[in-house]
């Protein structure tokens, strides 16, 4: 395959942006598998894809799914993957044979947002029906629906400890669940309007959300409170990545990407896009590259060691 490059606005081209068409429709979903060596893509297309890192070639293509695949988790020991899409429907497949291994049925809406527990024992699903649905693995057998939540769900996760499920979506609201029994120990009164994406430091010791409402929002997971927030100075879908040394918070926007220094929340680069609009973000293992999909159909991809 042929990586296109081009120039960024008003400059010319330079070898550390690339971009280059992966799926039909938006890319909404990205994660790197392998210590950074492939990567998982997943479109509105219906497919995810795995392709070679940083060579691009593409290696299969996972088909299954009859709409948009909008949420990508893989398993601790990388064995499973869990695909959510827009056809109400989770998927659980093999690696790296890419085979079907389960369909699983329930949600009534779009499933938005799956994540499979640090210790690969449950899968958590969220969806547009209002419920999150919690789900045993490897037997993929349904546990228990989790209905306190008045919410559309956009984001489901756990903590690195294993003992809550965090979700939350359009109220913006994030609901924190104890785990096994799936009650709903705290609601986080943060977002004014819908919580868009929310990932744990390295550490797991900090959530960072952010909303529509333009904030970017630090909680301490040791007693679930909020330390600090960031205005953030632009619109988009505001999807967030952050280094493996957990210095470097990454906030995809319209029309550029900001990092931001975690430590003092001050603004350490932006990056301009070539097109409208980020869905996903993540960051290699050593911290040197960072990886977008945009609403285009593309991936893009700077080297930020240069």
């Amino acid at each position: 395959m042929t990586v296109e490059c081009f120039p960024l606005p008003g400059e010319k081209m330079k070898s550390d942006y690339i971009r280059f068409p992966a799926h039909k429709g938006h890319v909404t979903n990205i994660s790197f598998l392998d210590s950074g060596k492939k990567l998982l893509s997943s479109g509105m297309d219906g497919l995810m894809k795995l392709w070679s890192f940083p060579s691009w070639e593409l290696i299969r293509e996972f088909k299954g799914h009859t709409k948009s695949v909008n949420s990508i988790s893989i398993s601790h020991n990388r064995d499973i993957i869990a695909t959510g899409s827009s056809d109400h429907t989770i998927r659980l497949w093999s690696y790296p044979e890419a085979l079907p291994l389960k369909v699983l049925t329930g949600h009534t809406n779009t499933v938005s947002s799956v994540c499979i527990s640090p210790d690969g024992k449950l899968l958590a699903s969220g969806s547009y029906d209002g419920t999150v649905r919690l789900w045993g693995l490897p037997e993929a057998k349904e546990l228990l629906i989790l209905e306190g939540s008045p919410d559309n769900i956009s984001c489901v996760l756990f903590t690195s400890d294993d003992r809550k499920l965090l979700s939350g979506g359009i109220g913006g609201d994030i609901y924190v669940w104890s785990l096994p029994e799936g009650k709903l120990e705290q609601t986080l009164l943060g977002h004014d309007v819908a919580l868009l994406s929310m990932i744990l430091t390295p550490e797991g010791k900090y959530l960072i959300s952010s909303g529509y409402d333009r904030k970017l929002r630090i909680w301490s997971l040791k007693d679930f409170t909020e330390k600090r927030s960031i205005e953030l100075e632009g619109t988009g879908h505001f999807p967030l990545a952050i280094s493996s040394n957990g210095r470097t918070v990454a906030v995809g926007m319209d029309y550029d990407i900001v990092l931001y220094d975690f430590a003092s929340g001050k603004i350490v680069s932006n990056i301009p896009l070539m097109v409208k609009t980020v869905y996903s973000m993540v960051f290699t293992p050593d911290g040197r590259y960072l990886v977008a999909a945009t609403a285009d159909g593309r991936l893009n991809m700077w080297d930020l060691g240069k």
